[in-house]
């Protein structure tokens, strides 16, 4: 099962600041990609500034029920959720007719019981774990998958939201961020961002030669994650694009496969990574992230593992796309380096010729520290 970016939201708490200040947090979060907000009741002034189809996240008690309760009537246009601590049936009659969910905090395993019970009645739970353990949170998605709800965990670092979003593969539905760090902000759509999977334009490009060009320095990217028969990585020499070398999952009669592996290419080339980002693969080191492409364009990101350099005989393979963009790679020159030739078809790469189809990805010249940039540039 991949993660999909769609499947997850991401909410900002901006509860306890000043009017102001949560009204700068709310701004940046909602347009990096943001779509909910927990405030309280000192920052109703925000709310016609929030776009109505933004959920608001509300904590209510006893003593504050009929200030949110008018609110809520007075603002019958914006999704409101009411949260509550799941055990007062005063607010539970208050509240019958609104969008009820639950706050909740967990620190032992009592309250973990509880939230994975109050998951069988409420749609969207939020949990403060007070351990560090994702292990309680694994608990409570596991037994509430059933019920089809929210699970949210409050976190105060793009790193652990991100970590909370791949929990148990499927990773909590929603996190809810409370920082004042656009730096955390941003890093954490971009780190959930990454999980998604992103659709590229994979294009037939037509072989134009093949080279034999000596020895290099060539690149193995051995990733963290089992790639499929029809994935690889997007690999080129320029910033135009790349060609898509498949991973190491088909027969060699003289070895087990790698199906960790893509056997990339020469140490200058451009390797295809989430956000429309490029490295060289002298760059790379265990750690950083580049996508896994199947010929179908659907990319993921995944984790290197290591990186191994060693000296080989390299080949030169020269492309064409439909549009005129020239596109190469150069790779390892033997057999066992697959190229993407089809939706289910490989081809060796010392076995293509001229006029032979191949799989890959064009984009606009440009780049400055892997950054797609508008430039004059020419690449040969």
């Amino acid at each position: 099962m991949r993660v999909s970016c769609m499947d997850k939201e991401l909410w900002i708490d901006v509860t306890g600041l000043s009017e102001k200040k949560a009204y700068e947090v709310v701004s940046y979060a909602l347009n990096t990609g943001y779509t909910g907000v927990c405030l309280d009741q000192k920052q109703f002034g925000l709310v016609d500034k929030i776009p109505k189809n933004n959920k608001l996240l509300i904590k209510t008690d006893y003593d504050n029920k009929d200030i949110i309760k008018k609110f809520i009537t007075e603002h019958k246009d914006q999704r409101v959720i009411v949260l509550f601590d799941g055990s007062d049936k005063k607010i539970k009659t208050v509240f019958e007719e609104n969008e009820l969910g639950v706050f909740i905090t967990i620190n032992d395993k009592e309250s973990m019981e509880k939230a994975i019970q109050l998951s069988k009645s409420y749609k969207t739970i939020v949990i403060h774990f007070e351990s560090v353990t994702n292990i309680p949170l694994e608990l409570v998605l596991a037994y509430s998958q059933q019920y089809n709800n929210t699970i949210c965990k409050l976190i105060t670092t793009g790193e652990d939201g991100w970590v909370a979003s791949m929990t148990m593969e499927m990773g909590s539905q929603a996190v809810l961020l409370k920082s004042t760090n656009p730096e955390e902000i941003k890093a954490l759509k971009d780190k959930v961002e990454s999980l998604t999977g992103t659709k590229l334009s994979i294009e037939e490009l037509k072989v134009e030669s093949i080279q034999h060009i000596g020895m290099g320095d060539r690149v193995c990217i051995d990733t963290t994650s089992k790639l499929g028969e029809d994935e690889g990585m997007i690999l080129g020499s320029t910033s135009a694009g790349g060609i898509l070398v498949s991973s190491e999952n088909h027969f060699l009669p003289y070895m087990e496969l790698r199906p960790f592996r893509v056997n990339a290419g020469a140490i200058h080339s451009y390797v295809l990574c989430p956000n429309n980002q490029t490295k060289y693969l002298s760059e790379l080191r265990a750690g950083d992230e580049v996508l896994a492409v199947n010929a179908s364009g659907e990319a993921r990101a995944v984790s290197v593992g290591r990186i191994k350099m060693e000296r080989r005989p390299l080949l030169l393979i020269k492309s064409v796309a439909v549009n005129g963009s020239k596109v190469n790679v150069i790779v390892q020159d033997d057999w066992h380096i697959r190229i993407q030739s089809g939706k289910e078809e490989v081809k060796c790469s010392v076995l293509l010729e001229p006029g032979d189809t191949v799989l890959g990805y064009t984009m606009k010249e440009g780049r400055h520290l892997g950054v797609a940039i508008d430039e004059t540039i020419i690449e040969k």
